[in-house]
């Protein structure tokens, strides 16, 4: 039951996490300045660790161990999408967003780079939406079992 609630907290953080990065951070890149972006990419990138980093690692390990060893209120079908959305999440920060940000904080704004990022982002931003609507529904699930009580036949 721990890791279900770490897994729980992980997802609706990661979802309003993404949410936030895709619809108000990404979206201001073009404000910073072309003579200052390389420098603020390297602090962004820096600063990126224990906000966003370090929460997407845990729910992809407390995913996993969840998968492993899944509670008998989690189908195995929600588990099976729990996994593939969180490795979706993972194989678009490495293919795009990691990538695009690591180039920007050496060469500096680039247009295009950035419509890229933005528009790439929308699978991780999504991928964590879903996961965090997959876990709210065990959740609403779970609670309505518990509420209903044992049912009697007459």
């Amino acid at each position: 039951m721990t890791t279900f609630v770490i897994f729980f907290f992980l997802a609706v953080y990661n979802a309003g996490c993404m949410t936030a990065l895709q619809l108000q951070h990404y979206a201001i890149y073009p404000l910073v300045g072309r003579e200052s972006f390389a420098n603020y990419m390297r602090a962004n990138n820096r600063a990126a660790a224990v906000p966003t980093i370090v929460p997407a690692m845990l729910l992809l390990i407390s995913t996993i161990v969840l998968a492993i060893d899944r509670p008998a209120f989690i189908h195995a079908t929600e588990m099976a999408i729990a996994v593939a959305l969180n490795f979706l999440a993972l194989a678009s920060t490495i293919l795009w967003q990691r990538r695009l940000q690591a180039e920007m904080a050496v060469s500096g704004y680039d247009e295009q780079k950035v419509r890229r990022l933005i528009g790439t982002n929308w699978i991780r931003t999504v991928a964590h939406l879903l996961l965090a609507l997959l876990a709210t529904g065990i959740v609403a699930r779970v609670v309505s079992s518990a509420a209903m009580g044992p049912v009697h036949s007459l």
